[in-house]
C-alpha cells in the first residue's frame, strides 16, 4: 500500500445517514479527477449533521476510510471534510479601506481583509464564525475577483460570505477524525461543496441555487455573478419521506426505506391504476398510489418552505436554475414536482468532472464528497507548494481556514 502522495486528494463526507470517503487524483483533462477508491458505510453517532456519540462516529469513519484504503491501495492520513449542522446561517459582509494615493496597495488590501473579518464577527451577534468564503474585492464600481492591487479608486472593499454554526460540533468532528488517525486539512460547508461538483461557471454567473437534501438536514446555496449570495441549512431532510411511509403503511422504518427506494415516487400520475407494491417482514400488498400521494404531500411541504426561505432572503428572483443534490434528490419525480412548485428550471445534480466509469459516484448523494475533491484542488492546493501544508498567508488561503482551532 502506497502512502498518501501529494497528487492524491481524499474527501470525507460524514453525514447523518452515510459516511463516504473518496480517494482521487487529477485526471488527464484539466479540472477532472479519476477516482482511485471509495468507502461507503452507514453512519452512526451523527444526528442532523451533529456528532452525538463520539465512539460510534469514530467507528463509522474508520470503517469508511478502511474500505477506501483497500479499494485504492493508498494509505490515508489526510482528508478534506464537510461541515453541516442545523444551526448554520450565513451573511455577506464587507471590510473597507481608503487608499492613500487612490491607487490600491497591498497594505490597503490587508486592512480591508482585517476589517471584513471583524465585521463578520460583529454581524454574527455572538454566533460561532466557522467559515469565511472570499468573494473578491470592490474598488469603486469595479469588482476584482482576485487581487485589486494597482486599481484606482477612493474606496476599497473586501467581500466575504460568512458562515456561522456550532464551533463545538466542528471541534467534535475534528476530534473524531483525529481519533481515526486522520489529519483534517480543511472543512467545506455541504451546499458549497455540492455546488463545486455540479454547477458550471456559467450557471454560477447567471443565477443558480443548489438544494442539497440530506437525510436529516437540507443545505442551500445561491450563486449569482460567480459568488455566493446566500446559504442556509434547514433542520429536515429525506428521512421524513421514510417516516411518512412508515406511519401511513404501518411498517418499520427500514422496510419503509426499502419501499421508498424501490417503488417510491412523488408523482401519482405516473402510477398505474390499481398498481400494488409489497412491504413488511411478512409482505403485505399496498396501493402504490397511496405511497405516491404520501410522498407528494411531503415534497409539496418541503418546497413551499424552501421557496419561502429564498424569498425571505431576497434571492428568489435572481435564481434561473435550481439543482437538487443529496440522497433526497434520488426520489423519482422530485425534479418535476420542484419545478412546478418553485416555477423554476430544475435538474438533478450528479457529480461532474469525473473520468472513468464510477457508477456509485455518479449519484446525487455523492456530490458533497466529489465537491470536496474539487475544493481541495481549487483551494489550498493552488496556494501551497504541496498537498497538506498550510496555506500561504494571503486572503484567499488564510480565510479559507478560520474554523475554531488550528485546522
Amino acid at each position: 500500500m502506497t502512502t498518501n502522495s501529494n497528487d492524491v486528494i481524499v474527501s470525507l463526507d460524514v453525514g447523518s445517514s452515510k459516511v463516504l470517503c473518496v480517494v482521487a487524483r487529477p485526471g488527464d483533462d484539466k479540472g477532472f479527477h479519476r477516482v482511485l477508491g471509495i468507502g461507503n458505510v452507514r453512519s452512526q453517532g451523527i444526528r442532523q449533521g451533529t456528532v452525538i456519540d463520539v465512539e460510534e462516529a469514530v467507528h463509522s469513519i474508520r470503517k469508511a476510510v478502511s474500505e477506501a484504503q483497500y479499494t485504492s491501495g493508498v494509505k490515508i492520513d489526510r482528508v478534506w471534510g464537510s461541515i453541516g449542522g442545523q444551526t448554520q446561517v450565513s451573511y455577506n459582509c464587507t471590510g473597507a479601506a481608503v487608499p492613500r494615493s487612490r491607487e490600491v496597495r497591498q497594505e490597503d488590501v490587508t486592512l480591508a481583509e482585517v476589517n471584513a473579518r471583524q465585521n463578520a464577527i460583529q454581524q454574527g451577534q455572538g454566533r460561532d464564525l466557522v467559515k469565511l468564503i472570499p468573494q473578491g474585492y470592490r474598488v469603486g464600481d469595479v469588482i476584482a475577483p482576485r487581487s485589486p492591487v494597482g486599481l484606482t479608486g477612493s474606496k476599497l472593499e473586501a467581500l466575504v460570505h460568512a458562515v456561522y454554526g456550532s464551533a463545538s460540533n466542528a471541534e467534535n468532528l475534528k476530534r473524531c477524525m483525529q481519533r481515526s488517525g486522520l489529519e483534517l486539512v480543511d472543512y467545506e460547508p455541504h451546499a458549497w461543496a455540492a455546488a463545486q461538483a455540479t454547477l458550471t461557471e456559467t450557471e454560477k454567473t447567471c443565477g443558480a441555487a443548489v438544494i442539497d437534501i440530506g437525510a436529516e438536514t437540507t443545505s442551500m446555496a445561491v450563486f449569482r455573478e460567480e459568488v455566493v449570495a446566500f446559504s442556509n441549512v434547514r433542520p429536515w431532510g429525506a428521512e421524513y419521506f421514510t417516516r411518512d411511509i412508515a406511519m401511513v403503511l404501518g411498517v418499520e422504518l427500514d422496510e419503509a426505506e426499502a419501499l421508498k427506494v424501490s417503488a417510491g415516487t412523488c408523482d401519482p400520475d405516473r402510477v398505474l391504476p390499481g398498481e400494488i407494491v409489497q412491504a413488511g417482514k411478512r409482505p403485505r400488498p399496498y396501493l402504490r398510489e397511496l405511497v405516491a400521494k404520501t410522498l407528494q404531500a411531503r415534497v409539496k411541504e418541503f418546497f413551499e418552505l424552501y421557496r419561502r426561505t429564498l424569498i425571505e432572503a431576497k434571492v428568489f428572483d435572481s435564481i434561473e436554475l435550481v439543482v437538487l443534490t443529496g440522497g433526497g434528490a434520488s426520489l423519482k419525480g422530485i425534479d418535476v414536482a420542484a419545478g412546478r412548485l418553485l416555477g423554476k428550471r430544475v435538474r438533478i445534480g450528479c457529480p461532474q468532472f469525473i473520468e472513468g466509469d464510477t457508477p456509485v459516484l455518479l449519484q446525487p448523494d455523492a456530490t458533497v464528497a466529489m465537491g470536496l475533491i474539487r475544493c481541495a484542488e481549487m483551494g489550498d492546493l493552488s496556494d501551497t507548494a504541496s498537498y497538506g501544508k498550510k496555506p500561504l498567508p494571503n486572503f484567499f488561503g488564510r480565510l479559507r481556514n478560520v474554523f475554531v482551532g488550528d485546522y
